[in-house]
């Protein structure tokens, strides 16, 4: 890079200019020690310009390099392994059971790599189950399912918040099936009454095809006897994003909608997008009060309007533009991309680097990218066969 800058301080690309070194007479551009040789001709104004461009491309990315931060910097303070409610049954070593109220449960598993939680939300004839485990559990361990069949003897319908590996570990194990939220593009991809969950919509582990119990529809009633929750469609951390309400209770299961971090809000997967996160977190706001109470699926399941309000106000930052970034040098899991992080206290949002998700997951950039490390390869290849050339020339004089 020192030798690039160099050729590039001492290149003179004016029309009538040629710059000499006394080595030779043909048209190069040659990098050594001690000189630069560059005679004008047509290609050398482009060959200046494509310099400069990776020069410019190299600065952005040090300068981005220079704002990484190591994710555990990100944290909190509560690490996996350490259980957010004391007063918790363990099973199997695994699942931390809090009870919400007598029929509302929260199924934490504090070991886990992201600290997920998962909710039995038990009515007088029937019962949810509001996702189904990381999948991390150790073998010979219950399944998602069985600790559910252990907290009530009530037929269990399993609603997934979302597709994401995460949420999906013990799906199959659900024997009546999964109820999906109701949107075109799911519809389109049942295959003889089941669904495969895909490669980029799970972001991990794929489970096997799941059997359709149902679907459930943005602002559906779920009926489970003396109990009712509301079904609302929420996209924003993904297209299929569910969060069920108890009016009765004043509770809401919001799933990754939000939720009071370990590791912090994620808005950066292929169907993460900010404009429509802020406003159904708007719309969240409006479906509850001051007195609910929130209970999500990462972290301390429990948090108040509080923290909904300052998601709210952190992703109108974004959306507007004016959100101060750091960057993190992975989330979670290292060697995967670099991430920019907005922090506001405990507040963590990641999203992608550079442009926001809608954009940077486009084809449009993805082509770009390809172009660019196309023109990257191609000029480090030009680059070193002059510099071999170069030095071959010395050799024989």
């Amino acid at each position: 890079m020192d030798r690039i800058g160099r050729a590039i301080a001492k290149l003179d690309i004016s029309p009538r200019s040629a710059i000499h070194c006394g080595c030779g007479t043909r048209p190069v551009f040659e990098g050594c020690a001690n000189d630069v040789r560059v005679f004008h001709k047509n290609g050398d104004l482009m060959r200046a310009w494509r310099i400069l461009a990776v020069s410019l491309i190299g600065s952005l990315l040090l300068g981005c390099a220079a704002q990484l931060v190591d994710s555990e910097d990100i944290w909190g303070d509560i690490r996996p392994g350490q259980n957010y409610a004391p007063a918790s049954r363990m099973i199997d070593g695994w699942y931390a059971v809090e009870a919400i109220d007598e029929r509302t449960f929260a199924i934490n598993e504090p070991k886990s790599e992201q600290y997920n939680t998962s909710y039995l939300i038990v009515g007088s004839t029937r019962a949810i189950m509001f996702d189904a485990g990381c999948g991390e559990r150790p073998a010979g361990s219950k399944s998602m399912r069985e600790v559910a069949g252990s907290l009530t003897d009530k037929p269990v319908t399993l609603i997934l918040s979302h597709h994401h590996y995460d949420h999906t570990g013990d799906a199959a194990t659900f024997e009546d099936g999964v109820t999906l939220v109701d949107r075109p593009e799911i519809r389109a991809r049942i295959d003889d009454g089941r669904y495969t969950i895909g490669a980029l919509e799970s972001g991990g582990a794929v489970p096997p095809p799941l059997k359709i119990a149902g679907f459930v529809k943005d602002g559906d009633t779920i009926d489970l006897g003396d109990r009712q929750l509301s079904a609302y469609n929420l996209p924003g951390h993904t297209n299929e994003s569910v969060v069920l309400v108890d009016r009765a209770r004043n509770l809401a299961f919001t799933g990754d909608h939000v939720y009071q971090h370990l590791g912090g809000i994620v808005a950066m997967t292929p169907q993460s997008d900010l404009p429509i996160y802020k406003a159904n977190v708007d719309r969240l706001l409006a479906l509850t009060d001051a007195k609910t109470r929130y209970l999500g699926a990462h972290g301390d399941p429990h948090f108040d309007r509080a923290w909904v309000s300052l998601i709210d106000s952190e992703l109108g930052k974004m959306v507007a533009g004016t959100a101060t970034y750091r960057y993190a040098s992975h989330y979670l899991v290292p060697g995967k991309m670099p991430l920019r992080v907005l922090q506001n206290g405990d507040l963590y949002i990641y999203t992608t680097p550079l442009v926001d998700p809608s954009l940077f997951w486009s084809k449009w950039s993805l082509l770009a990218i390809v172009a660019a490390l196309s023109l990257a390869l191609y000029l480090v290849a030009r680059l070193f066969r002059r510099l071999r050339g170069g030095s071959r020339s010395r050799s024989e004089t």
